[in-house]
């Protein structure tokens, strides 16, 4: 129970967007605040990857069992992740009651949003818009970046695409943003085929995805899933890329 309930809360931590390093810590101080329960003295060995944790617990004297938690669509809930990550430190400074641990980690799992989907895509279309101004973009180019990721955020936070699995999630967004931004440059709205185009799937950049692949590269035991990570990011930047390429193929030539 002690181990399951210390696994929750890293798993909250990586689907909420946060680093291997952080779940793991997560995990440890969690374990460390029933560290004066027989089961907690039990030996743990956690095997972490990008799609799935695994945990191998051997009580002494009984036979060793694994615990396995495959990980859901990874989010960018990170006040999530920071609420676990601070429950987990709070437990381990024995600031949390042992009793109350599995309470607060089925309340973080609750926490709802603190932004809707509408401020989500107003978030994601302004990102868009003032890209192709960093990148000498005119005024057409603002509004045409500025439509297109609006409509791909609103397609790919939609309930039949939001239930793909990640990698067609993404393609089906970056295809209609990046043919929404070909076909505001065809019709003559924007001018700037880079600002255009690249301020049209920008907002799809898998920065966190990024940063999160090198803090797990250089942290200890870590290094294979922050390749994962990495190849995962860099994956995402080759569907986009096939996504303006396409986009540029179909509407530019």
């Amino acid at each position: 129970m002690e181990v399951e309930t210390a696994l929750d809360a890293a798993v909250i931590v990586l689907e909420s967007g946060g680093s291997t390093s952080l779940a793991e810590r997560t995990f440890n101080n969690i374990l460390k605040a029933y560290s004066k329960n027989d089961a907690a003295r039990a030996r743990v060995a956690p095997v972490w990857r990008s799609d799935f944790v695994a945990v191998s617990v051997s009580p002494i004297g009984s036979p060793s069992s694994t615990i396995l938690r495959s990980l859901g669509v990874l989010g960018f809930s990170l006040f999530r992740a920071s609420e676990a990550a601070l429950l987990g430190e709070r437990a381990a400074r024995g600031e949390v009651e042992r009793a109350a641990i599995a309470s607060e980690v089925d309340r973080i799992k609750a926490l709802a949003s603190p932004h809707n989907r509408w401020i989500i895509i107003l978030a994601a279309a302004c990102a868009a818009a003032f890209f192709t101004q960093t990148a000498s973009g005119d005024y057409g180019a603002f509004t045409v970046a500025l439509v297109a990721a609006a409509t791909g955020q609103f397609v790919r936070s939609s309930g039949p695409v939001r239930k793909l699995n990640r990698a067609m999630n993404i393609s089906i967004a970056a295809i209609i943003s990046a043919l929404i931004g070909a076909a505001g440059l065809r019709l003559g709205i924007a001018h700037g085929e880079t600002a255009t185009l690249l301020g049209s799937i920008i907002y799809m950049v898998p920065g966190l995805s990024l940063a999160n692949g090198f803090v797990d590269f250089v942290s200890d035991g870590l290094m294979l899933v922050g390749v994962e990570r990495l190849l995962h990011a860099g994956f995402t930047f080759l569907i986009l890329t096939l996504a303006v390429v396409v986009a540029a193929a179909v509407l530019l030539t």
